[in-house]
C-alpha cells in the first residue's frame, strides 16, 4: 500500500504542527512528523530569521533536508507529515522532487483569521515568536500566492478532530 506525504502550509500561528501532529496519531500504519520550524532553527551560528533569508541559503538547505528525510521514511514504508511554511513556489517544488517516488501526496494550506493568528503569536516566545507586523506581512505575501481553493483548510471555529477527518478522507489535497 502507497504511503502518504502531507505537506502541510499556513501562516504563523494557523495550526500547523497542531493539525500534523493529530494526523500523525490518527493515520494508519508507522507515521513521522517533520517540522519545519525544527529542521531551520538547527543552525545555531549564521541562524535568520527566514523572512530575512534573502537569498534563500538556509531555506534551500531546508527543502533539500525536507526531501532527503521524505526519501527516507517513505522508502522505510512510513507515512510523513510535514508542517511549515511554505510559499506556493516552495511547495510545489518539493512536490517536483518527490512526485516520482511510489507515494500519495496530500497538500493543504491552513487558513484563519489574521486576529486569532496575532493572539496566538502573542503566546509565543523566543525564535517562536513573530510579531503582529510580520504576521500581517507574511500574512498578506501568503495569500497572495493564490493557492488552489480546494488546498485550502478553514481553520476558523472548526473542531481538530474535524479537521484531520477532513484531510484523511478527502481527495481534494492529493495532488498526484
Amino acid at each position: 500500500m502507497k504511503k502518504t506525504v502531507f505537506l502541510i502550509s499556513g501562516p504563523p500561528g494557523s495550526g500547523k504542527s497542531t493539525l500534523a501532529d493529530k494526523i500523525c496519531k490518527s493515520i494508519n500504519g508507522l507515521s513521522v512528523h517533520i517540522e519545519g520550524d525544527l529542521l531551520y532553527n538547527m543552525v545555531k551560528k549564521g541562524w535568520v530569521h527566514p523572512c530575512d533569508d534573502h537569498d534563500n541559503f538556509l531555506l534551500n538547505i531546508l527543502w533539500d533536508n525536507i526531501v532527503t528525510l521524505v526519501e527516507n521514511f517513505t522508502k522505510n514504508k512510513m507515512n510523513v507529515v510535514t508542517d511549515y511554511v511554505f510559499s506556493k513556489e516552495q511547495i510545489f517544488s518539493v512536490i517536483d522532487r518527490i512526485k516520482n517516488l511510489d507515494i500519495n501526496i496530500k497538500v493543504i494550506v491552513i487558513k484563519s483569521e489574521i486576529d486569532t493568528l496575532i493572539n496566538r503569536d502573542k503566546q509565543r516566545s523566543g525564535v517562536a515568536y513573530v510579531g503582529e507586523e510580520r504576521i500581517r506581512q507574511i500574512v498578506k505575501d501568503f495569500y497572495s500566492d493564490k493557492f488552489p481553493k480546494r488546498l485550502i483548510l478553514d481553520n476558523n471555529d472548526s473542531y481538530l478532530e474535524d479537521l484531520v477527518n477532513i484531510v484523511l478522507n478527502d481527495d481534494r489535497f492529493t495532488v498526484n
